[in-house]
């Protein structure tokens, strides 16, 4: 019997990436993105108010890799999640469609929620609505010291990731990359963040672990300048000092459902 691999010796199996990189909806999801586009109409033709709808993050990139998912944020242009949550209830009731019951999530900073988010079930799917925001940090702390109301290209660049940074634009039915370099790392399996590496983590230094996660849960590789910022002293003394230890070991657990011996080598090159 042959010896086994040793741990740091063994692939790291990537996750297959389709050619075309396309978004099917399922009916569930596509009714959805009807409902949501005729309310943006009628609120705008009837109320004068007006506001867009994006698909952000998780949803878009596992849907561009042939994954469903079952929760679905919505961001909204110059618009609280809650306001338009009820809106959006309303019209549907009157279309005779049932929505679940709203529930607001308060601003928890220690649980990594920044901005108050509207919650209900549309369609037997979780909804999250939010709006698209900007953010500004102190030295020392991880928590926004500045919430506002933000460009899309503002909200993509504030996240983590480039391949979490995506949008799915209700409306015209198609991705939009706000960073333009997202689609290209979903294609090339790189994990790279949208703003600086250093600078995204000074920001949050959390942001180091979570790309580890999901270089860890893709099988795909940190690009050479985010591996560097992550082994500064500066941003692991930040992560030390601005990271509660529970949030780092939701990380850690997270990680470890992955492929848990990828974050053991990643950043040792």
């Amino acid at each position: 019997m042959s010896a086994p691999t040793p741990l740091r010796q063994r692939t790291v199996e990537r996750v297959p990436v389709p050619s075309a990189m396309e978004v099917h909806l399922t009916d569930q999801e596509r009714r959805i993105c009807d409902l949501l586009d005729e309310c943006t109409n009628y609120l705008r033709e009837e109320k004068s108010i007006s506001t867009t709808c994006r698909i952000a993050g998780g949803w878009v990139r596992d849907k561009l890799l042939g994954h469903d998912s079952n929760d679905i944020d919505i961001a909204l242009a110059d618009m609280m999640g809650l306001a338009f949550a009820e809106h959006l209830s309303a019209y549907a009731d009157a279309k005779g469609i049932e929505a679940g019951t709203i529930s607001k999530i308060a601003q928890n900073p220690d649980q990594s929620k920044h901005l108050e988010t509207a919650t209900f079930k549309l369609e037997g799917l979780d909804i999250d609505l939010v709006n698209l925001r900007s953010e500004a940090y102190a030295e020392d702390s991880r928590i926004p010291t500045e919430v506002a109301f933000g460009t899309p290209l503002e909200d993509a660049m504030r996240r983590d990731i480039t391949i979490n940074a995506l949008f799915y634009n209700v409306h015209r039915r198609e991705v939009e990359d706000f960073t333009e370099k997202g689609l290209d790392d979903m294609r090339n399996g790189l994990i790279r963040t949208p703003l600086s590496p250093k600078e995204t983590f000074k920001d949050d230094p959390l942001r180091v672990l979570r790309c580890i996660r999901f270089a860890s849960r893709f099988g795909f590789e940190l690009v050479d300048e985010l591996k560097e910022a992550a082994k500064d002293t500066k941003i692991q003394e930040a992560l030390v000092s601005k990271v509660a230890r529970e949030r780092v070991g939701t990380e850690i657990d997270k990680m470890m459902r992955g492929q848990p011996f990828f974050f053991l080598h990643t950043l040792e090159d």
